[in-house]
């Protein structure tokens, strides 16, 4: 058995006319369609026959119309597959087989089915878009900076959904030039203009101008299945702690410290550093450390230390960075003031809790510091709170971080400790 021969059709798929001519131009070859869709054809290698005709009429809603193709058959016409969505194909090698249709206005009256059909198609794209990417367009609509940083902590991911969207906006856009050609189509007929004297439809998207991004695509599928489990993991041995870092320890080096257990006296697990690594950010590492202080006057009060460092590929791009994870951190307290009242359930320790409203918050506000090439302060206090806390987010050349404490470990030091450890 001889194997089939793909080809690309040559003219859009709505050309009814051209794609009758290239279809018999094939046969001539030697070439003979076996199924056909609306990017490739596939052929069947035979005898060249000179004579073969095809022709295309509108499809019903099922895939085969059995009284249309007996009608068709007694007239020297036999039905050869169907083209989804859009024709019935029919081939003839009898010269005297009359044309399936003789009378372009009667034909027109083929297309009202079609175009109501491809009426609500475009609507139904859009609504299953808005559906499925809905948190996509949620939180871009709370922090417009998401985009760049989703893309710079996850290039390839990134990478992948822009790819997906793209293909996306391009079936979108495709089905509504489809729907305009064949009302143009129709309406060529209605004038009584046949299809040999209408205009001819090349197709305006050849598979090499797509070539890139399916390429690209094609890439992105495969980072995201082969590479993407292996650019995170724990870091569970302290020898493999090789970044800078403030300890909890180092920061509750207090004379009021009587002592620091190694974890708070709710019991939580503590949580190991992880490390993770994108394109643009090859080194994204998120430090934690909780524990429980006791102090002098018999009061055991939880403390933490949360450190997040980002070493950028290219220094340039760090500022963009800070700036993303700023607005990211703003949106957070938009969201924490919305929900202020509300009842939340910690999963982790199974309780649930309520957002105290905000007593005091100042944005981010610039700090001048010899050691930084940028840094500004977070402070906010909540109603439940004795003091304000602070969360710092800075740039040293490549390296941008965030840093915050809670409890009576003070930020303040913490930041002067890891200062310490970037420059030495």
């Amino acid at each position: 058995m001889k194997k089939l021969v793909w080809k690309i059709l040559p003219v859009e798929p709505y050309d009814m006319r051209g794609l009758e001519e290239w279809l018999a131009a094939m046969a001539a070859r030697g070439l003979h369609l076996v199924k056909i869709g609306t990017d490739f054809a596939r052929f069947a290698p035979g005898t060249p026959r000179a004579g073969v005709r095809y022709a295309l009429d509108i499809k019903a809603w099922g895939d085969i119309d059995k009284e249309r193709n007996e009608l068709y058959a007694q007239a020297g016409w036999e039905f050869v597959t169907t083209l989804k969505g859009l024709y019935y194909v029919y081939r003839t090698a009898d010269p005297a087989a009359p044309a399936l249709h003789t009378d372009p206005m009667t034909q027109s009256f083929t297309f009202d089915r079609l175009l109501r059909r491809s009426r609500w198609t475009p609507f139904i794209l859009l609504a299953f878009a808005l559906f499925s990417w809905r948190s996509i367009f949620a939180d871009f609509f709370d922090n417009p900076w998401i985009l760049p940083n989703s893309f710079l902590l996850n290039t390839e991911a990134a990478c992948l959904i822009l790819a997906l969207f793209v293909c996306y906006a391009l079936s979108l856009f495709r089905s509504i030039r489809w729907r305009h050609a064949l009302k143009v189509l129709q309406k060529q007929l209605a004038d009584g203009i046949p299809l040999d004297e209408g205009r001819r439809w090349p197709r305006r998207f050849p598979l090499k101008e797509w070539a890139p991004l399916i390429l690209w695509f094609c890439a992105a599928l495969v980072w995201g299945f082969c590479i993407q489990p292996k650019t995170s993991k724990q870091l569970p041995l302290p020898e493999d702690w090789n970044f800078p870092r403030v300890s909890l320890e180092q920061v509750m080096e207090r004379e009021d410290v009587v002592n620091l257990t190694a974890e708070p006296s709710s019991g939580r697990l503590l949580p190991h550093p992880t490390w993770r690594r994108s394109l643009l950010v090859p080194e994204q590492i998120s430090f934690q450390q909780w524990g429980t202080a006791l102090l002098e006057d018999g009061s055991a009060q939880e403390c933490s230390v949360y450190l997040h460092l980002y070493r950028l590929r290219f220094p340039d791009m760090a500022p963009l960075l800070l700036r993303c994870l700023q607005e990211d951190q703003l949106a957070w307290w938009r969201r924490y003031e919305k929900n202020t009242g509300e009842y939340h359930i910690n999963s982790l320790l199974a309780e649930f809790y309520i957002n105290s409203p905000l007593a005091e918050f100042s944005g981010f506000q610039s700090v001048d510091h010899p050691a930084f090439d940028a840094l500004t302060v977070l402070t906010w206090r909540t109603e439940n709170m004795d003091a304000p806390r602070k969360l710092y987010a800075g740039q040293i050349g490549n390296l941008v971080f965030t840093l915050s404490c809670s409890g009576p470990a003070d930020v303040d030091q913490a930041l002067e400790i890891f200062v310490k450890e970037v420059t030495k």
